[in-house]
């Protein structure tokens, strides 16, 4: 009985101690099987978040005009950043235990996530802002089109103005056909005269006009001046150039000789005459005859004198 017994608890013993051996052995393996995963698991999330951290800091640098209206979300995401790599340093240096890992690894695994979501959001406010001013750039080129079109609109308004103003303050002044002038010398032995081309025997200078008709001109006594000027540009003139004065555009203009008449707006012809004072000496060359009413010139012409 003592034998058997002794050989049966001996056999039982054995049995438990194969048995813890193989529990033991099991066990540990699943441990170092789920701190392999565990370890897998980190490295995986260590490549998504160095991949996130990449493609964001690309996208700040392409687009770093933005980054002032950015800066909140940035702040957001290194915060993150900075937690997850504090996170994945902890990981790091844990030796034993299960469920600390698998604590740590779980709330990395949010955490990464987490920051996926908050630059996926970046990017999509990212994307919408530069729509959004790139919307607003085409309005502005279009109102910038626009301002131009109607700068050039008005540019050519007002030279359409200038333009009518002209015509109607060219429409408002005497215009004269031809002016014909005749430098004539008188008769010996009669009161009449005869034209001539010789300086020295110039007497009268006389100059013939047309006034045209013109409704527009306001009608009444107009003063024709003539200014007769000789190669020397000196005017012919009887007298001073203060006694001999009209205004042309508010400045004193000499004249040689001038001339009333009435304008009712019909067509009318004009003689002026000018006598030649024995103080005044004409010379050879070219002169030139310039017309005056209202202060504007109305006509012109030029003549020659030979010795």
């Amino acid at each position: 009985m003592n034998t058997r017994s002794t050989a049966k608890i001996a056999m039982l013993v054995c049995t438990l101690f194969v048995s813890a051996n193989v529990f033991f052995s099991c066990a540990g393996q699943e441990v170092e099987d789920q701190l392999e995963s565990l370890e897998s698991e980190k490295f995986e999330l260590q490549k998504q978040f160095d991949s996130i951290m990449v493609s964001y800091e690309k996208i700040k640098s392409e687009n770093a005009l933005y980054g002032e209206q950015f800066a909140e979300k940035d702040s957001i995401i290194s915060a993150q950043a900075g937690q997850i790599k504090n996170l994945l340093a902890e990981l790091s240096d844990t030796k034993g235990g299960q469920a600390r890992p698998t604590t740590k690894t779980s709330k990395l695994r949010k955490q990464v996530q987490e920051l996926q979501e908050t630059c996926d959001n970046y990017m999509k406010e990212l994307e919408g802002l530069k729509i959004e001013n790139e919307t607003l750039k085409a309005e502005n080129e279009q109102i910038k089109v626009a301002m131009e079109e109607i700068k050039v609109a008005n540019e050519k308004l007002i030279s359409e103005n200038q333009k009518l103003e002209q015509k109607v303050e060219n429409a408002q002044r005497l215009v004269t056909s031809d002016v014909v002038v005749t430098p004539m010398r008188s008769k010996c032995g009669s009161n009449g005269l005869k034209a001539t081309k010789y300086a020295n025997k110039v007497d009268v200078i006389k100059i013939e006009t047309r006034i045209i008709a013109n409704d527009v001109v306001e009608p009444g006594t107009k003063t024709i001046y003539a200014r007769i000027t000789g190669p020397n540009n000196r005017v012919l003139c009887n007298g001073t150039a203060e006694e001999f004065s009209f205004d042309v555009d508010g400045s004193p203009l000499q004249y040689t000789a001038k001339q009333d008449i009435e304008f009712d707006g019909n067509s009318r012809k004009v003689v002026i005459n000018w006598s030649r004072n024995e103080n005044v000496k004409v010379i050879k060359g070219t002169y030139r005859v310039s017309l005056y009413a209202d202060g504007q010139e109305i006509g012109k012409a030029s003549f020659k004198l030979t010795r």
